[in-house]
């Protein structure tokens, strides 16, 4: 496991780094636990959540998982997702040094531009940048036309695909990426923080 930023500095430039959204900065799959207990009945414990594919390992028919997902991207503001702790404060420090960039596996953008305008607070939007490529493996070809070096991701698939082409890939931690794998880890977004060359840039 690699555990520093492999810069002069150790810290990473900020506008050489960009941001996954569900399970990095939208607390996403805390919902769709709470969405499955109190709406559907069914019970599951976040924990145990331990592959990207939930159905690989939670009791939930495949059609009940796709609605309530459906339901999280067409409605992150009513359906209720919060922002993962500490995302809100570190993204608008990060906001008055450099633009943000974030980039997300999601078919459409607008409901979650929502849902950061709302959650996260932005005070200039028009230096945040958010793409929707529709498939994990969409990023990489948007990350390496911006010149970003280093990305925070947490589904493992795509941290593999993003290594090969050297784009370091941050794993922010959470159930379903915690098998044995090469990468840096954020446990938290002070993690992140720690990483950052806070220097204007």
């Amino acid at each position: 496991m690699k555990t520093m930023v492999q810069t002069k500095s150790g810290k990473i430039p900020p506008r050489e780094l960009a941001f996954d959204i569900d399970g990095v900065i939208a607390d996403t799959f805390r919902v769709f636990v709470e969405v499955a207990a109190n709406q559907y009945g069914i019970p599951i414990e976040y924990e145990e959540i331990t592959e990207y594919d939930y159905n690989k390992v939670v009791d939930i028919d495949e059609m009940t998982g796709r609605e309530i997902i459906q339901r999280i991207l067409d409605d992150p503001v009513g359906i209720g997702i919060q922002p993962v702790s500490g995302a809100t404060e570190i993204l608008n420090r990060l906001l008055r040094i450099s633009p943000l960039l974030f980039v997300t596996a999601r078919t459409e953008k607008n409901s979650i531009i929502d849902w950061m305008q709302q959650n996260i607070g932005f005070p200039d939007m028009n230096a945040v940048n958010l793409i929707a490529t529709g498939s994990h493996e969409d990023k990489l070809p948007i990350l390496m036309e911006y010149g970003i070096k280093y990305f925070v991701e947490d589904r493992l698939e795509t941290c593999y695909l993003l290594d090969k082409a050297s784009v370091t890939p941050i794993v922010f931690d959470q159930p379903w990426n915690r098998k044995p794998h090469p990468f840096i880890i954020a446990k938290t977004w002070d993690d992140i923080a720690e990483m950052i060359d806070w220097q204007p840039c």
